[in-house]
């Protein structure tokens, strides 16, 4: 058994919990003080998870040592976490990062010492809050685990087993992070905006009036891609989209939820990426500008 904390109390901080509670000690590190119980809906039954939680924003508690600190937050909001707990990080820690859309790893790795691992990895496994503190799962999906670093490649292996292959259903190591990045963020390309835009479930955009324009989003981004020197066809990005489409059929995108609740989305981090990297090299992604300015004027 190892101590475990997850940073964010989101949709996958609370299915991470889930995942390893029973076989691990978890704490969550939050920014608030919670007074009802975290747990998890199965059916029509309500199950508590066995986690504690600190709240890092009252001085009055006890700091964490953080030995295997797992990152669950959105993209505009992880240098800010990862800045909050790297004074409590144990000078071997593994840190596990998770977002959608696209981040600058060298601006993370900055606060980490030479002997801290910097893992990423990439989920569709789904999850729905229904309330504060409580979390439905929604679907499987798969999830991979790459390393980002020379440290967490040397205990890659060891981590994946120890907290990946038997808490996580469909999980599997990926040996190229900056692919398995790249293909997340293609997902989120097809998926996350639509979805948003059009208030539908992922399985939804399936639905031929949607295709066109997935594969006009998914064809820019992989030109895009290819220029950033990683190489990912257009029949794959599809290929891969449209199974996680149906792995998640009955999710609601995180976008698609932020959009529903009034939050800030990571539209910055997904289209915005494509558009910002399409200017670097003098490529045009009208489709991607659009989905991009569609969101921002529906909410931030």
């Amino acid at each position: 058994m190892a101590n475990l904390h997850i940073v964010g109390a989101g949709a996958i901080g609370l299915s991470l919990a889930k995942a390893f509670a029973y076989d691990h000690s978890v704490t969550l590190l939050v920014r608030r003080r919670y007074t009802a119980p975290f747990a998890f809906s199965s059916g029509q039954q309500l199950h508590h998870l066995p986690v504690k939680h600190i709240d890092l924003s009252d001085p009055t508690q006890n700091q964490p040592l953080i030995q295997h600190g797992f990152i669950c937050v959105k993209s505009y909001q992880l240098n800010k976490a990862i800045q909050s707990i790297a004074p409590y990080l144990a000078e071997h820690a593994n840190l596990f990062i998770s977002h959608n859309g696209m981040s600058d790893l060298k601006e993370i790795e900055q606060y980490l010492g030479a002997k801290q691992a910097l893992f990423f990895f990439s989920t569709s496994m789904g999850g729905l809050k229904i309330n504060d503190t409580t979390v439905k799962a929604t679907g499987a999906g798969e999830t991979y685990l790459g390393a980002c670093n020379d440290i967490a490649l040397e205990r890659l292996k060891l981590s994946f087993n120890q907290f990946f292959c038997s808490q996580i259903p469909h999980s599997k190591i990926h040996h190229n992070i900056a692919q398995l990045r790249w293909q997340k963020l293609l997902v989120n390309v097809a998926i996350n905006p639509l979805s948003a835009i059009h208030q539908v479930k992922n399985g939804q955009l399936r639905q031929p009036r949607y295709a066109s324009m997935i594969l006009q989003l998914l064809n820019e981004a992989c030109v895009v891609a290819n220029a950033d020197n990683i190489d990912i066809k257009l029949n794959e990005a599809l290929t891969s989209a449209y199974q996680v489409m149906t792995g998640t059929q009955h999710n609601s995108s995180s976008m698609a939820q932020d959009i529903l609740n009034g939050r800030h989305t990571e539209i910055d981090a997904i289209c915005g990426y494509i558009v910002k990297r399409g200017a670097y090299h003098g490529i045009d992604t009208p489709y991607n500008r659009e989905m991009f300015n569609q969101l921002l004027k529906l909410h931030r």
